[in-house]
């Protein structure tokens, strides 16, 4: 039985897994690396306790451990949670190779929410380090969640659905089995792959935020991009999207969850009710403000971390993506970035040039 845990990320979707699981009964230490240490989390550490509000359990969560060590943070836990930005996945890859590597007895299974193909890279660097320990990653958060003010966070929605793999598959049984001791909505993914392309931020945010830039320049901060940024011809570039992942997802044998539940079409559209559930865009999509600028998360994440690990994959495999690969050259030119040189490929997650057949394997086993 899982009984203590480390919830490693000090943002929105950190605080509310720490609070939510702590009001569960599990013993929680939560951490942040000390640069990225803000008002908020010097906040937790102060009072050793979150608030937490909305349709997770409501009440003041009173944390076993807060803070910036991360030896603290992970030293007797059976599950360490990962919710950082994927641009944070190598900085933490290192930070845990290096205190496994001197730590003593089993490690922590991991467990990255979400991960858009991050477990690749956090086993590409614990291979380098020497390190074995399983990695899962799920689909998306548990929550659809916001800070309100520091130590208080409200969660909008929480997944109907969500989809986990584990790295190497071989250990999916036990992993998933640790998991749904915290989540019964966890259910096993093929493999980690499987769990990355179920993503849906890569394909809902940086579509709707190029085809809406002028809006949310002009704005100023007042833009709310489920509410008003989503419009029929947003959809259909939604939808040529969905025919490259598909195509993705056929070659890899893999295939994309849905919850189940009758979903209305703005639930639909915006990808977020086949996990979240119905009537997530009333109920999340249309409260949650921004982007409010070109630099937000829903571009300087899902585009080189989310569309840019499709389009490398996809081009591994022979798989045409021209639609992500021209979200992807545009936001290039806009942020004056090369997004395809700076991104989550397949060289960077170490499976370049891998055979389908030989990508399954490692996929399986964890090894080359």
């Amino acid at each position: 039985m899982v009984g203590s845990i480390a919830v490693l990320g000090g943002g929105n979707g950190g605080h509310a897994i720490a609070a939510d699981l702590s009001l569960a009964g599990f013993k929680v230490n939560i951490f942040e690396l000390p640069q990225f240490v803000g008002e908020s989390f010097r906040e937790v550490m102060r009072r050793g306790e979150i608030e937490i509000l909305g349709k997770a359990r409501e009440g003041v969560a009173r944390l076993n451990k807060a803070t910036t060590s991360i030896s603290e943070a992970l030293d007797g836990v059976e599950l360490a949670l990962i919710a950082v930005p994927a641009f944070g996945h190598a900085t933490f890859a290192e930070i845990c190779a290096e205190h496994l590597k001197k730590a003593s007895g089993r490690p922590p299974a991991l467990a990255l929410m979400p991960g858009t193909a991050g477990s690749l890279e956090f086993m590409k660097t614990f291979r380098e380090k020497g390190v074995k320990a399983p990695i899962a990653e799920t689909a998306t958060l548990p929550y659809g969640c916001r800070m309100l003010e520091p130590a208080k966070v409200i969660v909008y929605v929480t997944a109907k659905l969500l989809p986990a793999g584990v790295l190497p598959a071989r250990q999916t049984e036990e992993i998933v089995g640790m998991l749904k001791q915290l989540y019964d909505e966890v259910c096993p993914c093929r493999n980690v792959l499987e769990a990355a392309l179920n993503n849906p931020n890569p394909i809902t945010h940086p579509a709707a935020t190029l085809l809406n830039v002028g809006r949310i320049e002009y704005a100023k901060g007042e833009f709310y991009l489920y509410k008003e940024g989503i419009t029929a011809s947003v959809a259909r570039i939604y939808e040529a999207l969905n025919r490259e992942r598909n195509a993705l997802c056929q070659t890899l044998n893999l295939k994309i969850f849905e919850c189940g539940e009758q979903l209305t079409e703005m639930d639909r559209i915006i990808q977020m009710g086949l996990l979240f559930g119905a009537g997530c865009w009333e109920e999340a999509g249309v409260k949650m403000k921004g982007p409010t600028h070109v630099r937000d998360r829903y571009v300087t994440e899902d585009v080189p971390y989310g569309l840019v690990f499709m389009a490398s994959l996809a081009d591994m495999l022979g798989v045409p993506a021209p639609v992500m690969k021209s979200i992807v050259t545009l936001f290039s030119a806009i942020n004056r970035e090369d997004y395809f040189a700076k991104g989550r490929t397949v060289e960077k997650l170490g499976i370049a040039g891998l055979s389908l057949q030989e990508l399954e394997k490692y996929l399986q086993e964890g090894e080359r």
